[in-house]
């Protein structure tokens, strides 16, 4: 019977972290200059868009309370009672 070191090329599970780790340290420079670039971009464009584009009109006034609609909504269902029953209660009464 054949390992399974062997079906992969004869490297050892510690070689193979080991091979993992050091290319792990190239992606984690690579990932941080595209994340740091795509951040700069983002933080240039909003500097400068509100320079070229014209102003615009406000927006009506019920779709300023739309995030405060939310809100509420979202309070009402996380302190409303469940009319789900309590499964605990039926397990525990046999």
């Amino acid at each position: 019977m054949m390992l399974p070191s062997k079906l992969v090329g004869g490297d050892t599970p510690k070689c193979l972290v080991v091979k993992v780790a050091g290319s792990n340290e190239s992606n984690y420079t690579c990932m941080l200059r595209y994340t740091i670039m795509i951040l700069g971009l983002l933080t240039l464009s909003i500097l400068v868009l509100p320079l070229v584009l014209p102003p615009l009109p406000p927006p009506p006034l019920l779709l300023l309370f739309l995030p405060v609609f939310i809100l509420l909504l979202l309070f009402l269902l996380a302190f409303s009672p469940s009319t789900l029953p309590n499964m605990a209660a039926f397990a525990s009464s046999s």
